[in-house]
C-alpha cells in the first residue's frame, strides 16, 4: 500500500478504515488479526510484531496470529521487527530477535 498501513475495523457492518500510520518494515499484505488467538503464558512465541494497541500486541507466527496482552510499561519495537515474546514471572517479555533462515537444497 506504498509503504502505508491501513488499519481498518467493522463499523456497522462495513470495513472502515480508521488509522493511516507508515508501514516501517512490515511486508504488504492483509493480516487478520481479528482470527488471533490468546497467547498461552507458559509457552514463548517467535514471529513478526504486526501491531499493538494500548491493551494488546499482535504478532504473525508460522502457525497463525497470536495475541498478548499489552501491559503498557515496556518499549515495544518497531512494527515489523522479528520477536520473541513470552512471560517471565508473570510479566511479558518481548526481545527482538535475528530472522532464521532456513533454506532446502535439493538435487
Amino acid at each position: 500500500m506504498n509503504g502505508q498501513r491501513l488499519i481498518e475495523n467493522q463499523v456497522d457492518g462495513k470495513w472502515k478504515t480508521i488509522k493511516v500510520t507508515k508501514a516501517e518494515s512490515l511486508k504488504g499484505g492483509i493480516y487478520n488479526i481479528f482470527m488471533a488467538k490468546e497467547a498461552d503464558k507458559s509457552e514463548k512465541s517467535e514471529g513478526i510484531l504486526v501491531h499493538f494497541t494500548s491493551s494488546e500486541l499482535f504478532i504473525k507466527t508460522p502457525y497463525g496470529f497470536i495475541k498478548y496482552e499489552n501491559p503498557g510499561d515496556i518499549k515495544l519495537p518497531h512494527i515489523g521487527s522479528h520477536v520473541s515474546v513470552g512471560y517471565l514471572d508473570d510479566k511479558l517479555s518481548i526481545q527482538n530477535t535475528a530472522i532464521k533462515h532456513t533454506h532446502k537444497h535439493t538435487l
